[in-house]
């Protein structure tokens, strides 16, 4: 394992630790907080195509976000398939299955239309003010994030910000990093 790998294993387990530490309540407060200045934000404002992950529960809340703009906006969620992610439009009528990673993915057709995509919110376990992100580890969305042109957004609780972390050229940067107190272009 190179050392680079350490170090982002090492950061992956002090975040997990840092996770445990709060409640699901205090994390939805605090997804509540970043979704707010997503929200304000010019690019998020101006999409009309948005690319969305459904989230887990150690990580920033989407769900009800979604349910909130869905009226205004199309949002499109990752589905898993093999080592790949694919993107399905979140249509409430359409139902959800569970993936083996536990996520609730949307049954329908699988789009790829990525030149209508205007906005790509991402998450992350670390993100740093140099615009990294470090994923869990398995590289879905450093695969998938060079076929579209849209800028991206890394969305993350405040106490997985850092200065800098570990990244090597496999790492895809984002455009914007939005957190409770910080939003970083």
């Amino acid at each position: 394992m190179s050392n680079i790998q350490q170090e982002k294993d090492i950061l992956r387990k002090k975040v997990l630790s840092l996770k445990k530490k709060c409640s699901f309540s205090e994390l939805h407060n605090c997804s509540n907080e970043v979704l707010e200045v997503v929200e304000l934000t010019g690019v998020f404002q101006e999409a009309k195509n948005i690319f969305i992950y459904n989230s887990i529960d150690d990580e920033v809340q989407t769900f009800e976000f979604i349910q909130k703009w869905a009226s205004e906006k199309n949002f499109y969620l990752p589905v898993v398939q093999g080592d790949d992610l694919i993107f399905r439009k979140y249509i409430p009528t359409s139902g959800f299955q569970q993936s083996s990673f536990g996520i609730m993915e949307p049954i329908g057709d699988n789009f790829s239309d990525f030149k209508k995509v205007d906005l790509i919110i991402v998450p992350g376990v670390a993100f740093d003010r140099k615009m990294n992100r470090l994923g869990r580890g398995r590289g879905f969305y450093d695969r998938f994030l060079p076929q579209l042109k849209a800028p991206k957004m890394g969305i993350c609780f405040e106490f997985q910000l850092f200065d800098k972390i570990p990244a090597d050229d496999n790492d895809i940067k984002m455009n914007y990093i939005v957190s409770e107190n910080d939003l970083i272009w």
